[in-house]
């Protein structure tokens, strides 16, 4: 097969996602926003970074009634984020992993933490631990503690399930008042501890 007939397919199968973007854009954007975003949408795919979260900024931008400069600037600095996410993540990096570590990013964890958390999981997915981390920076962990905290999870081999429901009692224990490092850092002492010695699984 010649090259060209392999770019006409390439361009055939990229062809339908683009178009359904561009539709949902060209209807909440104007024009001059619309051709700002599409070009760093279109920036991203050519860097093969995942595009659907920066139209899914974009729309929300609009949904919030923000001006163009200001979805431009969010849609431009997301784009920025995932790049910088992917380069330490490596090549090998999902979209989801890529997504949410640039959501991390965002709510101020350093690319040198983002490496640790990288080295300290080994070749288990980040999804759930950079969702945990963001959740913990949210609910007003301290960035360092937060990010300390699910290094040594990880670095425990903690899996997944147990993350979710160390998120979930967290979460309840700030809820009932407590300050939000004590929480976090008492049932991730007490997690660590179960996984590394009996291996018995978390209970409420």
């Amino acid at each position: 097969m010649s090259v060209v007939a392999r770019t006409l397919i390439a361009l055939m199968l990229v062809a339908p996602q683009a178009v359904a973007q561009d539709a949902r854009l060209s209807e909440r954007l104007d024009k001059p926003t619309l051709i700002a975003v599409s070009a760093i949408v279109d920036s991203a795919r050519v860097a093969k970074l995942p595009t659907a979260p920066l139209v899914d900024k974009a729309l929300e931008g609009a949904a919030k009634g923000s001006d163009g400069q200001k979805i431009v600037v969010a849609v431009r600095q997301l784009s920025v984020q995932m790049g910088s996410a992917k380069r330490v993540l490596g090549s090998s990096a999902t979209p989801d992993e890529i997504k949410a570590a640039a959501t991390a990013l965002a709510a101020g964890v350093s690319l040198r933490d983002l490496a640790r958390l990288r080295s300290a999981s080994g070749k288990r997915p980040l999804t759930m631990p950079l969702a945990v981390l963001t959740d913990l920076i949210v609910r007003d962990v301290p960035v360092g503690t937060a990010t300390g905290l699910v290094v040594q999870l990880a670095r425990s081999g903690v899996k997944d399930p147990e993350l979710a429901l160390f998120q979930r009692n967290v979460r309840a224990d700030i809820d009932r008042g407590a300050d939000p490092s004590v929480a976090a850092t008492t049932r991730a002492r007490g997690l660590v501890l179960r996984s590394t010695g009996s291996g018995t699984k978390p209970s409420e």
